[in-house]
């Protein structure tokens, strides 16, 4: 469900006078400064900010067959410009909430598909160890930054490693910490990545 402002149509430019709100996910992702030029020509072009607020990964993470994770997330994008269609640049992060008080735990399918994500190359390293007995994680905290220019990602998480950054910072025992080591990806490697796993596929990293 959501709430649409006031849209405006002048001069070949669409243009929302408001904030658009759309409630998903026991959460809200609000949309602002969103304008479209030229939208029904050959290349449009969208400009737009989005905050994403409380949303639970339970929920999102089943919807996308990712893996299952508990707890909320909360995150921005910012400067997001598309052409035709197709996304051209934006400065996105996502992380665990601060002060977040939900259950939170993650599964050994979902550590797999967030290490591909960031280049950690260790997807099914779990099944050959001893923690394949344990089900799921409790973690601390999870994210992951992408800010999109010319093609390439340059990528972060929630916290710097010492080699790398942490995308799932874990707690108590058994603690499970997944730490990403490339800074740059291709968008479309990444595209495809995402594909992938929300497809419940075995992404290949090379």
């Amino acid at each position: 469900s959501g709430v649409v402002p006031r849209v405006r149509y002048e001069k070949g430019e669409l243009t929302l006078g408001g904030t658009l709100l759309v409630q998903a996910f026991d959460g809200s992702v609000t949309v602002r400064n969103l304008r479209i030029r030229d939208p029904l020509g050959l290349v449009p072009r969208l400009w737009a900010d989005a905050r994403l607020h409380e949303l639970d990964l339970d929920t999102l993470t089943r919807t996308f067959s990712f893996g299952r994770i508990e707890g909320r997330l909360q995150g921005e994008v910012e400067d997001l410009y598309m052409e035709a269609w197709q996304l051209v640049a934006f400065d996105a992060h996502f992380e665990t909430p601060p002060g977040d008080d939900s259950r939170r735990r993650i599964s050994q399918r979902a550590v797999d598909n967030i290490s591909n994500l960031g280049g950690g190359g260790v997807g099914g390293a779990l099944s050959r160890s001893f923690l394949r007995m344990f089900e799921d994680f409790p973690y601390k905290r999870l994210g992951i930054r992408c800010r999109l220019e010319n093609g390439v990602c340059q990528m972060g998480g929630v916290a710097p490693a010492k080699q790398g950054y942490y995308l799932v910072e874990g707690r108590l025992l058994p603690r499970l910490d997944v730490v990403g080591y490339s800074d740059q990806v291709a968008w479309k490697t990444l595209l495809d990545r995402l594909l992938a796993v929300t497809q419940g596929e075995t992404p290949r990293i090379e």
